[in-house]
């Protein structure tokens, strides 16, 4: 495969994955999501002009999560602060009557009240210097975006708000750095959120691994298996499944339902129907399979999803698709990828390869039919099957509806289907 494919892949897939923090945030995990953009960015990076649309919903999450810091830190400096004895001439708070008799002489009087150092302790301060720098950044980056429309108002939105309730924050110079604000939460959120911000005017990149940095880098192996999972959720949809609360499913991710139905959607967790039980009487849920997606009707299908196209690793994902479908007794296994390099390589791995060209000239799905009459849809989602990432996506949701149509609607009498995979080995 040639490198300009796999730029497009990556490109593709970035403003595809646009439910990116929609993700996060149904698991209330926002700044989770903003710590793990900070990384060591390859050579390759793209200007925040490259992903205009991308960049600005980055921007505009880790300005929210700058202003409910700046709302904790308000409501701590007001609750939280150290009580303690102050001497002075005048009376601060509650007279101290023993303090007072000890040092009357001198002419003060102990007061009990509040220690003015608490009020502007460091952490206020440093969040201050946060909330402006952080201001200037994103007002900067979106005047280089050239955001506009409802974006652009969200963003000056958010700006106005973080100045407005930063301005009650203590002003002042503070030794502490965001190196040692980790002790407290809302003082690390701020700092996370000034790096994100800091890092979108460098631009972003989009990588297979990088290690910890101050760069924002989308690694693209996660923006794939989120792009699946938004690819779960919209075909849910268009079946004319609608949301329900996730309670329902006891541990589900996602809850749908259609008429008396009931449709759940576990996302990399183990379900517990898995047939593994205890190893040398121990429990033994660490060692329950985790695919990317289970799922669940009553009946159950499990999808794994690969973001590759070497075939050695399509077939690793291939078996392993059954060894969970054999752990979760489901019904059909789905194996998503995006395609194959033609490569030399065992008989294992060149009957994946056939397989794959079978997609090809059928549609970009392939179906292998067990003994046991369960099946395993091969199904092509590939951000760079069209050079417009939107038609690609398209693609993609017609192949998955039209599998998971089969699955949910599949009446137990219907006729046995033909099986591909049996034509394709024996031609």
């Amino acid at each position: 495969m040639s490198v300009d494919v796999k730029e497009t892949r990556r490109r593709n897939l970035l403003q595809l994955a646009r439910k990116y923090f929609w993700y996060y945030a149904k698991r209330k995990r926002i700044v989770d999501a903003l710590e793990k953009l900070l990384r060591e960015a390859p050579e390759d990076t793209y200007g925040a002009e490259a992903f205009g649309a991308v960049v600005a919903q980055v921007a505009l999450h880790a300005l929210e999560v700058l202003r409910r810091a700046v709302i904790k830190a308000r409501r701590d400096r007001l609750i939280y602060r150290e009580f303690g004895v102050v001497y002075d001439k005048d009376l601060l708070g509650a007279l101290d009557v023993a303090r007072s008799v000890a040092v009357r002489s001198s002419g003060l009087y102990a007061s009990l009240t509040y220690l003015p150092s608490s009020l502007n302790a460091p952490e206020y301060l440093l969040l201050r210097q946060l909330a402006k720098k952080s201001v200037k950044t994103a007002k900067k980056l979106a005047e280089r975006l050239g955001v506009s429309g409802q974006l652009r108002g969200e963003i000056d939105g958010k700006i106005r708000e973080i100045n407005r309730l930063s301005e009650s924050l203590p002003r002042g110079v503070t030794w502490l750095t965001c190196r040692e604000a980790g002790y407290v939460d809302w003082l690390r959120h701020a700092c996370v959120s000034y790096r994100v911000l800091r890092g979108l005017l460098r631009g972003v990149a989009v990588a297979r691994r990088a290690r910890e940095g101050l760069d924002v880098v989308f690694l693209d192996w996660r923006l794939y298996e989120i792009y699946i999972y938004s690819l779960l959720y919209e075909t849910m949809k268009e079946l004319g499944y609608a949301e329900c609360d996730p309670r329902l499913c006891r541990g589900g991710d996602l809850c749908f339902e259609r008429g008396t139905q009931r449709v759940c959607i576990l996302f990399n967790k183990f379900h517990e129907s898995s047939i593994v039980a205890c190893y040398d009487g121990e429990p033994a849920h660490m060692l329950r399979g985790r695919p990317d997606a289970i799922i669940d009707s009553g009946r159950r299908i499990v999808v794994e999803s690969k973001f590759s196209s070497e075939p050695q690793y399509i077939t690793l994902g291939r078996f392993k698709t059954m060894a969970y479908m054999y752990e979760y007794g489901a019904a059909a296994g789905l194996l998503l990828f995006p395609d194959l390099e033609d490569k030399k390589t065992d008989l294992e791995d060149e009957a994946t390869l056939e397989i794959y060209r079978y997609m090809q000239q059928n549609g970009g799905t392939a179906t292998v039919k067990l003994r046991d009459g369960r099946k395993i849809y091969l199904v092509r989602v590939d951000p760079a099957e069209d050079s417009c990432p939107f038609k690609a996506d398209k693609k993609a949701r017609a192949r998955l509806t039209k599998v998971l149509t089969k699955y949910v609607a599949e009446k137990q009498n219907e006729k046995e289907e033909n099986c591909d995979v049996d034509r394709i080995l024996t031609q």
